[in-house]
């Protein structure tokens, strides 16, 4: 009875914090990574052929992913948040399936934890790629074991059909998965084999249903005649971007989990090790999910917090398993200690990550939108719809391509990136030529420049970093004047804590006649909202 009411509590503490957390966070904006390829699609459904007018790093799978989104859930903020809760549920759903067995309650546990942790994060983070990876591998997984435990493993072809597909998908996505695939196949016939039934046929399904993205990926990209200018991506720019920023080895091996899950941590790793769990091929299985997780986040070696997502997301699920086992009265006769240890490890994830998470997140200030609310003033006030084609912005993550995408005006060119621009660390100078090359060719009307810069570090307010490309810089003086200067007078807390709010420019072409901006008299001039 004890323990009925202990998983009872447990139970409805976490499913509390759920709802509190959806409801409080229904409203998070579309701010971040994510209006950058939400632009790109809206670009390419205006015409614009990937890689080749579109100059980005990210892979094929990441636009066929935001399409399917944009047209299911819609183009907007809530449609955003509607597709980031559907990716957490899709992970829980899939941790239940994979979890059934061993305890019913731990893949509930880790799935709500992992959704909590992953708002922990902040508003910018909704929908990372990362996410996506993970939700598609926990899929994956979940398809593989249903062939594992079936006892008719030759009636459950689709289960592998659907295991390679979600594998295939995730690559597309980023190109990290290509790692574990192979793996999980490999592991998967040699369990077929163990057991005495067919493999060749699972071998066949599960290959043709990874290749299959990766084929139509190619396909598509051939009829967008875009498949040099992908080469190029792949060869130049990713390596250039790989190089940008990079952290030590330290710096990711103190941040390669959430400070807020190593309490649980510490009290799962003893039962984990010591706990006496039979080493079946399903836990080599999620071993190696955590293995990969934590190589693709040293792999990518920005530090970020969403590059930790698969790790974290497999690593919550082996610990829940392990620790719901050690509550039950199954646990290994000879590691009774395990018991409480594991009851305490439970309570300490839901009250520490769960409940401690959604109290961070309901703090966000998603209602602080200046940034975005002076920028398509501005825009609107210089002609609006009439700048289609003829704004650019110099920015990475500020804000100035979601204010396009939200004003629905097509780039000047289809550089989205300025930290290869402007960056002096990027060896490959192939994107500032290209640009160089386009904007001369056809100067746009209106520069917006941000002061985001492309890393770490406060917004540099005096735009010093144009200076970076003295020929860029000697142009926009010959043939620009400055129009605005603004920097929004509240802070930024979108996650973490509150910081300084970006800024931006206004450049307009010579010879252009624009109006004064609406709250100043006479030429035009720099303006500043107020100082923080």
């Amino acid at each position: 009875m004890f323990m009925r009411l202990y998983k009872l509590a447990l139970s409805v503490v976490l499913g509390i914090s759920l709802v509190i957390f959806v409801v409080q966070t229904w409203h998070w904006p579309l701010v971040g990574d994510a209006p950058l390829i939400h632009y790109a699609v809206f670009l390419i459904s205006h015409g614009a052929a990937p890689y080749r007018n579109i100059v980005d790093v990210n892979m094929p799978g990441a636009y066929g992913v935001e399409y399917l989104a944009m047209h299911v859930f819609g183009g907007g903020s809530l449609a955003w948040r509607l597709f980031d809760l559907f990716l957490g549920t899709m992970c829980a759903v899939a941790m239940v399936a994979i979890s059934w067995p061993y305890d019913r309650l731990a893949g509930f546990l880790a799935g709500g934890l992992f959704i909590l942790l992953h708002g922990r994060d902040g508003i910018i983070e909704m929908g990372q790629r990362d996410l996506t990876m993970a939700a598609l591998l926990l899929a994956g997984y979940a398809f593989m074991f249903q062939v594992m435990r079936a006892k008719e493993p030759q009636r459950r072809l689709w289960c592998t059909a659907l295991f390679g597909l979600c594998l295939g998908v995730a690559v597309t996505v980023k190109p990290t998965p290509v790692l574990l695939a192979p793996v999980l196949i490999a592991l998967l016939c040699f369990d077929m084999w163990r057991k005495r039934a067919l493999w060749h046929p699972h071998l066949l399904f599960a290959c043709g249903a990874f290749l299959l993205p990766l084929l139509l990926v190619l396909l598509w990209l051939a009829h967008e005649r875009a498949i040099p200018a992908f080469l190029t991506v792949v060869f130049r720019l990713i390596p250039a971007h790989a190089d940008l920023h990079r952290r030590s080895f330290g710096y990711l091996t103190s941040h390669s989990f959430a400070s807020v899950l190593i309490p649980p941590l510490l009290l799962w790793i003893p039962v984990a090790l010591f706990g006496k769990f039979p080493l079946s091929r399903e836990r080599w299985a999620l071993l190696l999910g955590v293995v990969f997780g934590l190589a693709s986040f040293y792999i990518q070696a920005k530090g970020f917090s969403y590059h930790r997502y698969p790790a974290e997301a497999f690593v919550l699920l082996l610990l829940c398993i392990d620790l719901c086992v050690c509550v039950n009265r199954t646990a290994p006769a000879g590691a009774r200690w395990a018991r409480p240890l594991g009851a305490a490890g439970l309570v300490v994830a839901v009250l520490v990550v769960g409940v401690g998470s959604v109290r961070k997140a309901v703090r966000y200030d998603w209602r602080n939108q200046q940034f975005d609310s002076m920028l398509r003033a501005d825009l609107t006030a210089l002609g609006g719809s009439n700048l289609n084609g003829e704004v650019q912005c110099l920015d990475t993550a500020a804000g100035c391509l979601s204010a396009l995408y939200r004003m629905r005006l097509v780039q000047a060119t289809g550089y989205l990136y300025d930290c290869y621009l402007l960056a002096p660390a990027a060896d490959d100078q192939s994107y500032q030529e290209h640009f160089w090359d386009s904007i001369r060719s056809k100067p746009p009307v209106v520069f917006v420049v941000t002061s985001h810069l492309c890393g770490d570090g406060p917004p540099n307010y005096s735009y010093h970093r144009l200076h970076d490309w003295p020929q860029f810089d000697t142009w926009i003086a010959a043939n620009y004047h400055l129009y605005a200067d603004r920097i929004p007078s509240r802070k930024v807390y979108w996650s973490g804590e509150p910081a300084q709010p970006f800024g931006y420019r206004i450049y307009l072409r010579n010879g252009v006649v624009f109006p004064v901006p609406a709250h100043t008299s006479g030429s035009p001039q720099t303006i500043v909202a107020h100082s923080i």
